[in-house]
């Protein structure tokens, strides 16, 4: 397996590779697997432990969000030191939550994550068969209780761990290579280009400004967000699907056979506001929607929170007077029809509704974000980020 999983040279390989997963899911021994594939130093995340936080996890207390932030910093000064090196490495790390892999990122360029996603009674039997390992098993529980999953990050790789070591390995080395042949064409084809384009130098001299950045991170993430991303997607893809059809049917009934059926206009027209506020929705959960704070940025950090809190507040009361406009409208469309199909025109609003409704509850979750992102939880207690 060796001989056939090495990389054909470093230059191919993935320089920053983090794989993940609650305890449990094999991070040590297949990490090792795939730096050796790869031609990567590996990191093992257990060792950077200091003995208080080891003897904490034997007697099978959660560690404190201070034990974590001690230990992250070891990490991050480690895959430092190594890069200095020119060297790339994978580390074995759980990263459970979306402000720990955040954390990671903010300080390694180009960091990537492998994930890999086990069931509870898999993780048991195996965290159950290990011996002398400081991870009990009554700690499983609240791995998967912290467990954000990272299926909606960008360069994120999710695996699913309940197949054999070597089908795991061969999965993750293949995308890290394709991943990093894929960046080596993009970084070639931005540097052949930039000569012939003033805004790049503008974009990489503020590269690491927040200003740079046209949208912004999700709002939330974990089991609520991924259920709200899967229902959005299914409604806009429908929509979408419906709205081709129709559309298609009609012109080729019109062309074809000289006839045609007016609702299709119609009922795509309702497709597409539908479609229009849905995607609003998802787009400012995800944090895709279009963001320009060149002037914000240049304010001291409170200001800063100030500016985005009005901000938040414009948005929550903006999409608050929406939801009152088109409750009025929905009570008035009952008693009216649509010329052609007849369905109550108060289904039109609909999807105004529901979706500045949404967007109220977003924004005023994200103005609570506003103040709450800098600050560590007081109370991490059942929260295990080690494997």
């Amino acid at each position: 397996m060796k001989t056939s999983l090495t990389a054909q040279g470093t230059e191919l390989a993935m320089r920053a590779l983090v794989v993940m997963g609650v305890s449990g899911s094999g991070k040590s021994d297949i990490s090792r697997a795939v730096a050796e594939a790869l031609g990567l130093q590996h990191i093992e995340a257990d060792l950077f432990h200091p003995e208080e936080n080891v003897q904490s996890m034997r007697a099978g207390i959660p560690l404190s969000d201070d034990n974590r932030r001690v230990w992250l910093d070891a990490l991050i000064a480690e895959m430092l030191a190594v890069q200095v090196t020119g060297q790339g490495f994978v580390l074995a790390c759980s990263a459970l939550k979306n402000t720990y892999r955040e954390q990671l990122r903010a300080a390694i360029k180009d960091l990537h994550f492998a994930h890999l996603d086990i069931d509870h009674a898999t993780a048991l039997v195996r965290v159950g068969s290990r011996p002398g390992h400081f991870m009990p098993t009554s700690l499983v529980d609240s791995q998967f209780a912290t467990l954000e999953s990272p299926a909606n990050e960008a360069r994120v790789l999710v695996v699913d761990a309940s197949q054999s070591r070597e089908r795991v390995v061969v999965e993750i080395v293949s995308w890290a290579q394709s991943a990093a042949q894929t960046q080596a064409l993009l970084a070639d084809a931005v540097d052949s280009s930039a000569e012939f384009d003033s805004a790049n130098k503008a974009a990489d001299d503020h590269s690491d400004e927040e200003g740079a950045r046209l949208t912004g991170a999700p709002i939330y993430t974990g089991n609520v967000a991924l259920m709200f991303d899967k229902i959005t997607d299914m409604m806009m893809a429908a929509l979408m699907a419906f709205m081709v059809i129709a559309v298609f049917s009609n012109v080729v009934l019109r062309y074809a056979f000289g006839t045609g059926w007016g609702g299709a206009e119609e009922l795509s027209r309702l497709a597409f506001v539908w479609l229009v506020f849905v995607g609003v929705a998802s787009s400012m959960r995800r944090g895709e929607l279009m963001s320009f704070t060149l002037i914000r940025d240049r304010f001291p950090q409170m200001m800063r929170k100030v500016v985005d809190s009005l901000s938040w507040l414009l948005v929550a009361g903006a999409s608050a007077l929406t939801v009152k406009g088109a409750w009025e409208q929905m009570q008035y469309g009952w008693s009216n029809s649509s010329p052609v199909v007849g369905y109550p025109l108060a289904v039109a609003m609909l999807p105004v509704l529901a979706s500045m409704a949404v967007l109220v509850l977003l924004a005023i979750l994200q103005l609570v974000n506003v103040w709450r992102r800098d600050q560590q939880l007081a109370n991490a207690t059942a929260n295990v980020t080690i494997d």
